[in-house]
């Protein structure tokens, strides 16, 4: 009977014992997943809005640099005694880098982005008519822009990196 006591008494001090730290250790992995989907989101988060300004700053460069091939009131974007041949013609204003904070100069959430804008052009004669030796000249522009966004410190942990190349074929012709 003494030998019941005894160890009823030690035996439920001991399986609480017991539950309390399993009860302890499934907390404790509970506040751990918890803690590290918290890092995970918000990692995710801070990728997702580099990655969008790195795609708005290439977009804009984009626009800037059409704008520059082809500026308002011009038919086209060589100048009238620009060669038939491959030299450069319009891309000599467009072909440049462009540094941080330097895009979109006062705009929001761009200043940690640069871009670099590549210009090709290309031009192709075309006989119209043999017999009358017409000729048609059509230049193609591509543009590269390559945008990079950085945030963060970049000796740490929280430090963010997006780019974005977009490309534009642009077409001239006689």
């Amino acid at each position: 009977m003494l030998r019941n006591t005894v160890n009823g008494l030690y035996g439920s001090r001991g399986s609480t014992i017991m539950i309390s730290v399993v009860v302890i250790i499934l907390f404790g992995a509970f506040a751990f997943v918890l803690n590290k989907m918290k890092v995970d989101t918000s990692d995710i988060f801070n990728n997702t809005v580099m990655y969008q300004r790195a795609d708005n700053a290439a977009y804009s460069v984009l626009e800037i640099a059409t704008y520059q091939l082809y500026p308002l009131n011009a038919h086209s974007a060589d100048a009238p005694s620009t060669a038939i041949d491959d030299t450069q013609g319009g891309c000599d204003r467009v072909t440049k880098t462009y540094s941080e904070g330097n895009i979109v100069p006062g705009a929001k959430g761009l200043e940690q982005c640069s871009a670099e804008v590549k210009c090709e052009r290309r031009a192709v004669v075309i006989d119209n008519d043999d017999e009358y030796s017409t000729y048609t000249k059509v230049v193609h522009y591509f543009l590269t822009v390559d945008a990079k966004c950085e945030a963060g410190d970049s000796d740490s942990d929280t430090y963010y990196v997006a780019t974005k190349r977009v490309y534009s074929e642009l077409v001239d012709g006689d």
